[in-house]
């Protein structure tokens, strides 16, 4: 009797710690599936937040304007490029390149910087060019398969001194389009409603919302507004061949002898409007070095770039209302009409600004020379509107 006791009481002992452990058990695991499905709703981690969260357009073009590149041939040619990766390396049209193999590399702000070709394609319009001082930088990221769907929102970026359509934005109206333009033969292309202007050619095709490389600008019907950007996906396995092992010998292209490609530049107003504009651009990004490196040498002589950034402290945001370009002689005066947000003992006030900047080609770089303003009374703001 006694032992038959405590068999039944070890056994209702193990009933129990097994009861026990399974509630601990399916507590555990309920645990743990409630909080996976909880991490859903809740703020994604810093991580999460850098690798998901879609930048801004603003910023993105910001950024990557500083990547592309103008590309100038002795002949007087030009077209654009985009650094690709960290050896100084640019991808651009074969068409842009063909012929030659050197080229001038001007960046966006303004620095020339010799550039050799080290690859080209007979077949697609592609072609490497390396350029040393570039060497070290961080590329554009690029993306490495091709995802693009129809509708998806791009930005086709040309040289930031290219002026017409330097960007522009449009969406993909069409994949896998084919074209012969002799030599070439394009396929898989990205038909897209963001226009493309010879300037245009050679430079990136962005997503809109993540900033990554899928394509590169590349040819455009009589209507500007259908372009055509071959799949950088398609071309990156050559263009790395190219990289790591540069052609000893570059095709020649005999049908394109004689073939110049006009300068999408504007006229000296235009170039001249840019850079204020783009100087405002930087400032608005609190890129100051930029915006420092936009002025002429003789006026960073007269104030240093401490003393530059010291002076918009105070500035939250300078919004360009108007510019007016008047050319005189060897110059252009481009009058800005700005509205500046800034903190003045402690609160925030909006103030209108008239500045007067001349601005001139400096080594063969336009520069913004100096710069004069006042703040403009309300009847005054009237007039400027």
């Amino acid at each position: 009797m006694k032992r038959s006791w405590i068999i039944s009481l070890l056994a209702t002992l193990l009933i129990l710690g097994g009861g026990i452990a399974g509630v601990f058990y399916v507590m555990d695991t309920v645990q743990k599936d409630v909080t996976v499905s909880a991490v859903l709703n809740q703020p994604p981690a810093e991580d999460e937040k850098e690798g998901e969260v879609p930048k801004e357009t603003q910023e993105i073009i910001f950024e990557s304007q500083k990547l592309v590149v103008q590309l100038e041939l002795e002949d007087g040619s030009v077209g654009s490029g985009f650094l690709y990766n960290d050896q100084g390396d640019i991808i651009t049209n074969a068409h842009v390149v063909a012929n030659t193999e050197s080229v001038n590399v001007i960046t966006s702000d303004g620095k020339k910087l010799p550039g050799n070709v080290i690859g080209v394609s007979r077949d697609i319009d592609v072609a490497v060019v390396r350029v040393p001082g570039l060497k070290g930088k961080e590329p554009l990221p690029i993306r490495e398969e091709n995802s693009a769907e129809l509708l998806d929102e791009v930005l086709a970026l040309g040289s930031p001194l290219g002026l017409q359509n330097t960007v522009t934005r449009g969406e993909i109206s069409g994949l896998e389009r084919t074209l012969d333009i002799e030599p070439f033969h394009y396929k898989n292309l990205y038909q897209i409603s963001a226009p493309i202007s010879p300037g245009n050619s050679g430079g990136p095709l962005l997503d809109r919302e993540t900033g990554e490389v899928i394509g590169i600008n590349s040819a455009k019907m009589d209507d500007e507004s259908i372009g055509f950007s071959i799949p950088v996906a398609d071309v990156l396995p050559m263009v790395r061949r190219w990289s790591e092992s540069p052609m000893r010998s570059l095709p020649e292209f005999p049908e394109l002898t004689g073939e110049v490609y006009s300068p999408v530049t504007g006229t000296d107003a235009e170039q001249a409007s840019y850079m204020v504009q783009y100087f405002y651009d930087s400032i608005n990004q609190g890129d100051f070095v930029t915006a420092y490196s936009l002025l002429s040498a003789s006026w960073q002589e007269d104030i240093s770039f401490e003393d530059f950034r010291s002076g918009y402290n105070n500035t939250l945001s300078v919004k360009v209302d108007n510019l007016v370009a008047d050319p005189q002689g060897d110059m252009v005066e481009v009058t800005a009409f700005l509205t500046a947000e800034e903190t003045v003992d402690g609160e925030v006030q909006m103030k209108k600004y008239k500045v007067v900047y001349p601005v001139k080609k400096e080594n063969q770089s336009v520069k913004i020379w100096s710069g004069s303003g006042e703040e403009l009374s309300a009847e005054q703001e009237e007039t400027a509107s």
